[in-house]
Formats: C-alpha cells, sequence, structure tokens
C-alpha cells in the first residue's frame, strides 16, 4: 500500500501534477534505494517530460550508474519504463537501425556497458543516435532503397527521451546530455518488484499523466517558450545541463502553481539536479588538460612566452597520471592540437617543441579551471 493516500482515488478525478510527481517519486523510492533523498522527484519529473517532450527543444536523458552489480540499477530501470509514455521494455545491445527505426521514442537500454564490447563500427552508430537524440530535430542519416532501386539518403528522426543503466558510463559526450544518478546496494532488503501487482496502479499513473498533459499542452508550451535566456535557479550549470534541465523546471514551476500547499517541487527539483551536476564527472580530455596547463605554468614562470623542445614536455606528461600516456611527440601534437598549440622550430634550428604562452595558459584555464589552484 502508498504511504499517503491518493486524492484522485477518492474524489475519482485526475491527480494533480504535483500530487503525480510526489506519488510516482513515493513508488521509486518504495522499491530503490537512491543516495539523494530527491533523486526519485527528479525521475519522476523526467517521467513526466516522456509525455510531452515533443514540446521542449531538449530531452535530457536518465542514467542509473552504480561501481558494482546489485545495486538496483535494472529494477529501478523496469519500473521508471512502466511509467513512461507508451511503457517501454528494457533493451540490452541494440543496434543503431533498432533505436532510429523504433516507432518509440521513448527507449530504455539496460547494461549499456555491453556496448562498449560491441564491434567499433557498431559502438560508433549507436552513439551517434545517442549522441544526436537529445535535442529536437536531431536526425541520423541512412541510404534507403527508392522505388527506382537506387539508393538514396533519409533522414531518420532520433530525439526522444532515454534511459540508461550501466556500471560504466560510455563517453563523455554521452554524459553531458544526462542526469547521473548514482546507485548504491541497499541497507535493508526492498520489497521485491512485482510489475503484475502493481499493473492497476501504474496504469492510473500512467493515464492520469497523459489527461493532465493533454489539459495544459498550452500552459506548458506557453511558460517554456517565454523562459528567459538563463534561468537563475540554473544560472550556475553549464550551458548543456541548463538546456536540458530547463523543461524539468517547467513542469515543476506549473505544479507548485497549481498546488499552492504542500511541499514545493521545484525546490526539491533543483536540490536533484544539482546532486546530479556534481556526479557530471571531468571529462578525459579535461583531466589531461589540467596538468598539462601546470606545466607550462611552471616553465613559463616570470617570463610572457617560453620554449619547450617536444621531447622535455612529454618527459613532464609521463610524470602525472592524467598524462601518462603522452609518452611520444606525436601524441602530445595529437592532443595539443585541440586546444590551438602545434610544434614549431626551435630558434637555434636543433629541434622542434612548442611556443608556450601566458596568454594560452590563461585562455584555457579560464575555460576549464584546474581544481584547486
Amino acid at each position: 500500500m502508498n504511504d499517503t493516500l491518493n486524492v484522485g482515488i477518492l474524489t475519482g478525478k485526475p491527480s494533480g501534477l504535483a500530487d503525480l510527481i510526489d506519488e510516482i517519486a513515493q513508488l521509486i523510492n518504495r522499491y530503490s534505494s537512491l543516495p539523494n533523498e530527491h533523486d526519485a522527484l527528479l525521475a519522476a519529473c523526467w517521467i513526466i517530460q516522456t509525455y510531452c517532450y515533443e514540446w521542449f527543444q531538449y530531452c535530457g536523458y536518465l542514467a542509473l550508474r552504480s561501481a558494482t552489480p546489485r545495486c538496483g540499477k535494472s529494477r529501478t530501470l523496469r519500473l521508471i519504463g512502466a511509467l513512461c509514455l507508451g511503457s517501454p521494455k528494457p533493451m540490452t545491445t541494440p543496434t543503431a537501425a533498432v533505436l532510429f527505426r523504433n516507432p518509440s521514442k521513448v527507449l530504455i537500454l539496460d547494461e549499456v556497458d555491453r556496448l562498449r564490447n560491441a564491434d567499433k563500427e557498431k559502438f560508433g552508430d549507436v552513439m551517434g543516435v545517442l549522441n544526436a537524440g537529445y535535442e529536437k530535430g536531431g536526425v541520423v542519416q541512412r541510404n534507403v532503397p527508392s522505388k527506382g532501386g537506387d539508393w538514396v539518403p533519409k533522414a531518420f528522426d532520433v530525439y526522444g527521451p532515454k534511459a540508461l543503466a550501466g556500471i560504466e558510463f560510455l563517453t563523455d559526450t554521452l554524459a553531458d546530455r544526462t542526469f547521473m544518478i548514482p546507485m548504491r546496494r541497499a541497507p535493508r532488503r526492498l520489497p521485491r518488484l512485482n510489475l503484475r501487482h502493481l499493473q492497476s496502479e501504474i496504469n492510473r499513473l500512467c493515464s492520469d499523466i497523459q489527461t493532465w498533459v493533454k489539459e495544459h499542452q498550452t500552459q506548458i508550451e506557453t511558460a517554456y517558450d517565454q523562459l528567459p535566456d538563463s534561468l537563475e535557479c540554473l544560472a550556475r550549470f553549464d550551458d548543456r545541463l541548463q538546456d536540458i534541465a530547463e523543461p524539468l523546471v517547467v513542469l515543476a514551476s506549473l505544479a507548485d502553481e497549481e498546488r499552492s500547499e504542500g511541499p514545493a517541487i521545484l525546490l526539491r527539483l533543483l536540490g536533484a539536479i544539482s546532486a546530479a551536476a556534481e556526479q557530471r564527472e571531468p571529462c578525459a580530455r579535461e583531466m589531461t588538460l589540467w596538468p598539462i596547463l601546470k606545466i607550462a605554468k611552471v616553465r613559463i614562470g616570470d617570463n610572457l612566452k617560453v620554449f619547450v623542445p617536444s621531447n622535455e614536455f612529454v618527459e613532464c606528461c609521463t610524470l602525472a597520471d592524467a598524462t601518462d600516456w603522452i609518452d611520444s611527440p606525436r601524441k602530445l601534437a595529437g592532443f595539443l592540437r585541440n586546444f590551438d598549440l602545434r610544434p614549431r622550430e626551435s630558434p637555434d634550428g636543433q629541434c622542434r617543441g612548442y611556443w608556450l604562452t601566458r596568454e594560452w595558459v590563461e585562455e584555457w584555464q579560464s575555460q576549464y579551471p584546474i581544481p584547486h589552484d
């Protein structure tokens, strides 16, 4: 039984959005062990968005991640999927074609670690779909046979909500489009998740969500269209996180407007978004750049610029864990090319290396601040 009695059950009328969000969050918490008290509310708001994602420019992904198996990722993902639009079933190791040809754009992907074990071409194709699918208008191009027997390019729409679960995450680019919820083994035994026994409750929730969304389409679209360039409550987050958080903020704000009493949805949602933001680990490229910037600062010292031979630069890189893979001038050049730094001949013409300038360090450090620097 639920810990709280839903008003809609008593009145026979569909629940309001705030009550729906709270009830879904309670249901998720009943069968999951989540580290942040408001993670389930974030998942509930994300579930609501699956019913109206087409009215937003962005739809961030939801990812359940744990360091070890048996932390409840799959069962939580099954429950989330059952509550989403169309109640999609979890998939494992789908091909790119399965993803972009699927009639349902709400996708539930379990054991995403297995995708890394697929061949390189298949992995790249799947990542192409996932990387493009968080933004409205995202497509992948494929050649398809025409009536005349020729092959012609066709764009497949891949925009839509996607929930993922796995131990290891896939790519930095995908993580940038995702609300990350870490999971740990429950300190106590949780009730068994039996979706068959929950079906009537799930059906009612899904029906109430559909009813509310249909009745409030104009309010949702208007509220989203009238958002300022930057919401003060999201200003401390990076642009990508603001993009994917804004639809959830719109839904939470409408829920609070509708329910004048009771705990505020938006305040709790922002707490969950902050917790998810802390799980967005620095990408591998950032973690490599930081020690290189520190090396450059030491070598420049009080000068405006200094020339460092490639071999010396490589030797410095091998001393730090994040850059020890840079063990040749070629690897160094390949990495630094991403940051507008290319090898040049030394002033005496005896070797090749890099002109490190204070301006270059300051420019890139302003974009990628060194932690605790």
